[in-house]
């Protein structure tokens, strides 16, 4: 009986522990495909990065510009790149 118990422990710690390996692929997905729609959007001069001039752009409101582009740029160089975003987006679920 304790034999099984163990097996059914080590069952379930292998389980939870794919299950969460596995539910950060979706966030880090969508955080990438967002990311790349931001990109098409803001990238203005067609470099492949996102500067803050360009993040701000796409507010009306240029202190609600600042605030939010300047938490996406997590380093503060002035340019927010895929994984700034991916790692500030994860933030959100506590998945850092």
């Amino acid at each position: 009986m304790k034999g099984i118990n163990i097996l059914v422990l080590a069952f379930l710690i292998i389980t939870a522990t794919v299950i969460l390996a596995y539910s950060s692929d979706p966030m880090n997905q969508m955080a990438k495909n967002a990311y790349k729609q931001i990109l098409q959007n803001a990238d203005r001069n067609h470099d492949g990065k996102i500067s803050l001039a360009e993040c701000k752009a796409l507010f009306k409101d240029n202190a609600t510009g600042q605030k939010n582009c300047g938490f996406w740029d997590a380093n503060h160089d002035g340019i927010i790149t895929e994984d700034e975003y991916i790692s500030q987006a994860m933030s959100f679920q506590g998945k850092k």
